[in-house]
């Protein structure tokens, strides 16, 4: 079973076209198909023969009514705060999603509070074994900066730490992903095109 992971698309198309022309069995949108609900569109068409193998979340620049109008005109799974099996030969595993991401100075269609963020990530609490797919960065790292040095990290880590502790203290299995190579590229690129 080949799961595909990507995030901060931003209307992007050749990106996106080079990411779906990788053969997969599941593709999951992680967030940020379009800046501020522009080009959601058109990344539906590059996506649309893909069909149900596609599963959305919204990010910050997509609210849940437009990434789940979205999944509804191009026959895409609405993935936000939900959960789904996949099952291979090596067995069944629990994947859940949450889009959005943390509040933000940016005032953006789609950020949770902590509070809200550990609301959404308790219905997970009993799959297992469980991936838990998420918009949020990886805390302290470059995909977490939106300019040399600076983060927006304040309190979303927290809620999914906090989380990730809980079922660990259980002796869950929990394993979280996320894919953000295209994200982490075009930060690099940005920074590079900043100092030139």
């Amino acid at each position: 079973m080949k799961v595909l992971i990507f995030s901060d698309i931003h209307g992007d198309i050749r990106s996106l076209e080079k990411l779906v022309a990788q053969p997969a069995d599941v593709y999951i949108s992680a967030g940020d198909l379009s800046t501020f609900g522009k080009g959601l569109d058109r990344c539906g068409e590059t996506l649309k023969p893909l069909g149900e193998k596609v599963w959305v979340l919204p990010g910050n620049h997509e609210s849940h009514d437009e990434s789940r109008a979205f999944c509804e005109r191009f026959g895409f799974i609405d993935f936000h705060r939900q959960a789904r099996a996949l099952t291979s030969e090596r067995g069944t595993t629990q994947w859940a999603g949450l889009g959005y991401s943390n509040i933000t100075p940016f005032d953006t269609p789609g950020e949770y509070s902590e509070e809200e963020i550990a609301k959404a990530l308790a219905p997970f609490d009993n799959l297992k074994p469980l991936y838990l797919v998420v918009h949020f960065p990886p805390l302290g790292t470059r995909l977490d900066e939106f300019a040399a040095g600076k983060t927006l990290r304040l309190d979303a880590l927290q809620a999914i730490w906090a989380y990730v502790c809980r079922l660990q203290s259980r002796k869950a299995k929990l394993d979280v992903v996320r894919s953000a190579e295209m994200r982490a590229k075009r930060r690099r690129e940005d920074l590079r095109m900043a100092r030139e």
